[in-house]
């Protein structure tokens, strides 16, 4: 009998499914029944692969690396998996392959290219899953559809991951490269098309931040009396256009002119107030997208962007409580409303009762375009509960399910309704303006309680009788001082690269990036996390490109070197989000088949090229800086030596070559100065063991070969500030200089100090003591 395999993305998205078809059994890692067998991936089992970057574009003339055709690997980690899913696409039996992955770009992406790799030619089909309930499941493999039917989602999604590789891999390379040749220092530099524009936008602000010089303003505040209380106001100007900004309405930038509006109005009994009210409505926040749901979680609880995000995986995934959550949609279909009105009754026996019984009592659930529209979804819908009622869910999993629900049931309420009244006092003809702002009707408040809005504590302003006369009270001048931008969060970073379009001047590409900016829901975190991560990928520790400093996100110096080094060297388009909105105008294009993938790779190649004729052309005017000098020649030949950033080589090309890093130390020119001199550097600490996984100490010798060599002190013995071994010096025989001990592969053996002289003496080590040996040189252990 012929049999489909589904494969999802993640193995608890495939017991799910198991679980919810029914009828499987478990076999080793996979389940089976008659008609089905189910798998997964691990996220993704398969990457891009360019041989060509392997073996060449290492330096600017190599530079760009675009190949005519993308290869693809299995990944090493992930390999026995893959292994997995390929048997199971060969089974005689398969006749249909599934894609189960999540809904989207990236979970089209994962599938197609395990079914690439494999060279698999069978049919395929989609199920697209919104929401991992029994039901969903159910209607989701009821309703698949060809997977030919998402080619185009499909080549969208290899585009952008081909694109990202030729911009972040050159771009990457070319400014490294031009920094190296700049300020002769060797340290890898990254740029991509999100995380370089996203670095900009906090390294501009810091700039502004840095650059910003106060200036000093004064107003002028007074306090006024009626029969009903007094009341606060503020001397403000009518005639200007905006309020809170540089010279606004209530600044007066003039010491002299704020004190004779004081000396006009103190003690001087008003001519007129004049009260203005009227109701404000303020609706629901929509509901959340993953952005919306990770800054909330952020300003209330200071959670990062990724904790969130992990936190929101787990509700949906291991808890099965809430739906998809990487999604950039704050609607839900139109088709969905008895779907919602069924979660709302599921709230019966919880904490959230009395809120959905209003809203089910009163009948609230119903079509409104602010919940309910195809038009603002994309691949998935709104993060919302799903009925499920949750079970051992810890103190953060309850925080962000509780924003999720109230967030859900608080979309339903009706508007909350203020009264705003603005009051006008007249004071020898200058104006005084007081504001109050009085929360009359809570609405959707309510769910939350009226302090979630601050507003609300602003008191109502005492009344004023028509016609009433108040009294002067007291009057003052305040001197203050403006102030810089705040520096941003993780949830006003978010929002900015959630319309990093208002950044773009053109309106077509403005429009493409609505409602996705830089990234995309799922991966603005890891972003984030990127650009703030000060170990490698080994563990090592590096300088970020950004620090948290309590909540708020800071540039280093080395993200504001970036960022400067990009902006001086005209090499912008990286730093800009333009690039992303021509990107996604296209793209989306693509996803509707009115764009083809070799038009768009072409255009990437082609950019790629001018990126780097730019870095080539800079690079072309740079006069190199005079190099330190070396005082030794090459020990193979003794032609001239020439230092580059990274090694130093001989001129005349007998081989020759001396890196500057060796286990991860970086070498100065004096220390390889007294190495290529002295034949030996004493102990130092900072190199580093990628077998041991540790940092070690030691000296370093150069050999006969021109091979360099560790010299490690005896165990027992102490060592000198020098690194001599302590203790009674030993004379050459030959030449009478110093005698050293060193260390080989078979152990220690005695070298002489006048080596770069000409003396090749050696003699053999016993229990510490230096005795003659043969003529034979010894064997020692190279790491270069």
């Amino acid at each position: 009998m012929s049999k489909t395999l589904i494969i999802a993305e993640k193995p608890s998205v495939a017991k799910d499914i198991a679980v919810a078809l029914g009828g499987f059994q478990k076999e080793k890692t996979w389940f089976e029944r008659e008609d089905a067998v189910i798998s997964s991936a691990i996220g993704h089992l398969v990457e891009l692969d360019v041989p060509e970057a392997a073996t060449g574009g290492r330096d600017l003339s190599s530079l760009p690396v675009v190949p005519d055709k993308f290869g693809l690997r299995v990944i090493e980690r992930t390999k026995d998996q893959y292994a997995l899913l390929d048997r199971l696409m060969r089974r005689k039996d398969i006749t249909t392959v599934v894609n189960a992955c999540d809904a989207g770009r990236e979970g089209e992406l994962i599938f197609r290219l395990i079914y690439e790799m494999s060279g698999c030619r069978k049919p395929t089909n989609r199920m697209w899953l919104q929401s991992m309930t029994p039901g969903a499941i159910r209607a989701g493999y009821a309703n698949m559809r060809p997977g030919h039917e998402f080619n185009a989602l499909a080549d969208a999604a290899r585009c952008r991951g081909e694109a990202d590789w030729l911009i972040g891999i050159n771009g990457s390379r070319g400014i490294t490269k031009l920094r190296e040749k700049e300020t002769r220092t060797a340290e890898q530099m990254n740029a991509g098309r999100v995380q370089t524009p996203t670095l900009a936008i906090l390294v501009f602000l810091e700039q502004t931040i840095r650059n910003f010089v106060p200036q000093d303003y004064w107003e002028v505040h007074g306090t006024f009396g009626a029969k009903a209380g007094n009341y606060d106001a503020k001397w403000f100007n009518p005639q200007a256009k905006e309020e809170g900004e540089e010279g606004s309405s209530f600044r007066i930038l003039d010491q002299a002119k704020a004190a004779s509006i004081l000396s006009k109005c103190v003690g001087v009994v008003p001519t007129s107030v004049i009260d203005t009210s009227k109701p404000q409505s303020r609706a629901a926040p929509r509901l959340f997208d993953l952005t919306s749901l990770q800054r909330e979680a952020n300003k209330r609880f200071k959670y990062s962007a990724k904790k969130t995000l992990d936190i929101a995986q787990a509700l949906y995934e291991k808890h099965k409580v809430t739906t998809y959550p990487r999604t950039d949609s704050t609607a839900l279909p139109e088709d969905y409303v008895g779907k919602a009105a069924a979660v709302m009754k599921c709230f019966s026996g919880t904490g959230y009762a009395p809120l959905a019984d209003k809203v089910i009592e009163n009948q609230w659930v119903k079509p409104d375009k602010r919940i309910f529209d195809n038009a603002k979804i994309s691949d998935h819908f709104a993060i919302i509960p799903n009925g499920q009622k949750p079970q051992n869910l810890d103190a953060h999993e309850s925080k962000i399910y509780d924003l999720i629900v109230r967030r859900f049931l608080a979309a339903f309420f009706p508007p909350a309704i203020y009264e705003q009244t603005v009051r006008i006092t007249v004071v020898s003809d200058e104006c005084f303006k007081s504001t109050g702002k009085v929360l009359m009707t809570p609405g959707w408040l309510e769910v939350y309680g009226t302090d979630v809005d601050d507003d609300t504590k602003t008191p109502r302003l005492c009344v004023v009788d028509r016609g009433e006369v108040v009294k002067p009270i007291n009057m003052s001048v305040k001197s203050l001082k403006t102030k810089p931008p705040a520096r941003l969060t993780e949830a006003t970073l978010l929002s900015a690269m959630e319309s990093a379009g208002k950044f773009v001047d053109d309106d077509d590409l403005r429009e493409a990036m609505k409602g996705k900016g830089l990234g995309t829901p799922a991966t603005r975190a890891s972003i984030i996390e990127g650009l703030l991560a000060d170990q490698d990928s080994k563990g090592r520790p590096k300088e970020p490109y950004i620090r948290r400093d309590d909540n708020h996100l800071v540039p280093t110096g080395k993200g504001m070197g970036l960022i400067d080094f990009l902006v001086q060297n005209n090499i912008e388009v990286l730093t800009s989000p333009r690039m992303t909105g021509d990107w996604e105008q296209k793209l989306r294009l693509m996803e509707q088949g009115k764009y083809s993938r070799p038009s768009f790779m072409a255009e990437i190649g082609n950019m790629t090229s001018e990126i780097l004729k730019v870095i080539k052309a800079k690079a072309s005017t740079i006069v190199p800086s005079p190099e330190a000098s070396l005082s030794t020649c090459c020990p193979l030949c003794a032609a001239d030596l020439a230092a580059s950033v990274r090694t130093i080589d001989c001129q005349a090309g007998c081989g020759f070559q001396l890196w500057l890093s060796i286990a991860e130390k970086q070498l100065t020119l004096e220390q390889a100065n007294t190495l290529l001199r002295d034949r030996e550097l004493p102990v130092m600490s900072g190199f580093y063991s990628k077998a041991k996984k540790k940092k070690f100490s030691a000296g370093l010798s150069l050999n006969d070969e021109g091979k360099v060599t560790f010299v490690f002190p005896k165990e027992g013995e102490t060592t000198s500030e020098q690194g001599t071994k302590s203790g009674e010096p030993v004379e050459c025989p030959t030449c009478h200089k110093a005698m050293r001990r060193l260390k080989g592969s078979k152990g220690h053996f005695w070298g002489c100090s006048g080596y770069s002289e000409g003396c090749r003496t050696t003699m053999d080590d016993r229990d510490g003591k230096a005795v003659p040996r043969p003529t034979s040189k010894p064997s020692v252990t190279t790491f270069l």
